[in-house]
């Protein structure tokens, strides 16, 4: 039986969250610029510390912070440009579809319930910041036992508090990631295609065709610093690693990578650094060893092994802090338990080292978001 908790985590100015149980859940609370993480399943067990290298200590990063107003997982979390949070969507404790919505405000560290979107949706809906400040909500489902996807998109307004429907993608898709490109259109990763969105025209158009063979099972869509856009995951049931480029000026997907060994099975998290290189950290499935951790050089186009973390960091949060250096958090263990264990990396050094107190709850499947206490 599926049980779920709504303690929120404030880790530095990162916003951290829980649900409790082996169920995934998303952010959920904020802070000011230190690291907080919110949503995610939780469980009985512990992060590990293993991993190569001696262990530093950062002193009483993480501490509670308000509850969500509602228990959810597998919601999304968008930092607006207010500093507050948007929490849309995921499953509630009766694992039904939400479609209620949150705001988190750091400067209080409390959430209150805003407007709701016009439909319920989970596993899969994407949450985008615009340049005028709305949100897109794109694709997920409304069907918790079924996953049937959704081909509706609706924009969230920070104005007035209310979602309003805008154009539909062309087909409903299982939606694995999302991110806005340099121009201020939004690419939107899905199984079969890829689409962009226009805020201009409010509608979706197809992005091209996949290098690889569809479906595909994309687990991290990340916009370089060149405009390109990285996305890395598997193909053919997932028994072959996926990783392209997307080229927003030419509208052409290709191959690079290959990553390293089997870490594209992972379930791995992908922060830009502020090198221009992305940090890959994941573990295979339910192992509950020290998670793999690889580098992407865009320049390059390969990925290099850089060894181990020191925690198991499956189905973990990650979120690169003011100074560059990257907090992963939790993960899940084999079991289906949460973890309690972070890992900080330093691009400068190259290592990882323990973030010293765990967080106060074990929890996987969570995001993380960097925000600012000077919410308005």
């Amino acid at each position: 039986m599926r049980t779920f908790s709504m303690s929120l985590l404030l880790c530095a100015g990162l916003l951290i969250g829980a649900c409790g149980g082996s169920s995934p859940s998303l952010p959920a609370s904020a802070g000011s610029t230190t690291p907080v993480g919110t949503g995610g399943g939780t469980g009985t067990g512990t992060g590990g510390s293993e991993g190569g290298g001696t262990a530093t200590s950062m002193k009483g990063p993480f501490a509670p912070t308000g509850n969500l107003t509602a228990a959810r997982a597998n919601h999304t979390a968008t930092l607006l440009p207010s500093g507050k949070v948007l929490i849309t969507g995921g499953d509630g404790d009766s694992s039904q579809p939400l479609a209620s919505a949150e705001l988190y405000d750091p400067s209080t560290r409390m959430f209150t319930t805003t407007g709701s979107m016009t439909t319920a949706r989970t596993w899969g809906h994407t949450a985008t910041l615009l340049a005028n400040g709305t949100v897109l909500i794109a694709g997920g489902s409304d069907k918790r036992d079924t996953y049937e996807p959704l081909a509706s998109a609706e924009l969230y307004d920070p104005s007035t508090g209310k979602f309003t429907l805008t154009g539909s993608m062309t087909t409903a898709q299982r939606t694995d990631g999302a991110t806005s490109l340099q121009d201020g259109r939004v690419f939107v990763a899905g199984e079969n295609y890829a689409a962009i969105y226009d805020p201009a025209s409010g509608t979706f158009a197809p992005a091209g065709a996949y290098a690889d063979a569809t479906p595909v099972l994309w687990v991290t869509v990340n916009l370089l610093a060149d405009g390109r856009v990285l996305l890395t995951g598997c193909a053919a049931q997932c028994m072959a690693g996926a990783t392209e480029l997307f080229d927003p000026r030419s509208g052409t997907f290709s191959r690079t990578g290959p990553m390293t060994g089997y870490t594209w099975g992972n379930e791995n998290t992908a922060t830009l650094l502020t090198d221009g290189r992305v940090l890959f950290v994941g573990n295979d499935e339910n192992d509950g060893s020290s998670a793999d951790a690889e580098i992407y050089d865009p320049a390059a186009g390969t990925f290099t092994s850089i060894g181990k973390a020191r925690a198991p960091h499956e189905f973990a949060a990650a979120v690169r802090l003011a100074d560059g250096t990257v907090l992963i958090t939790g993960g899940q263990l084999p079991g289906g338990n949460g973890s309690a264990g972070s890992d900080l990396y330093s691009p400068a050094t190259g290592t990882f080292t323990s973030a010293a107190d765990n967080m106060t709850t074990a929890r996987h499947s969570a995001s993380a978001s960097l925000a600012r206490s000077n919410a308005k």
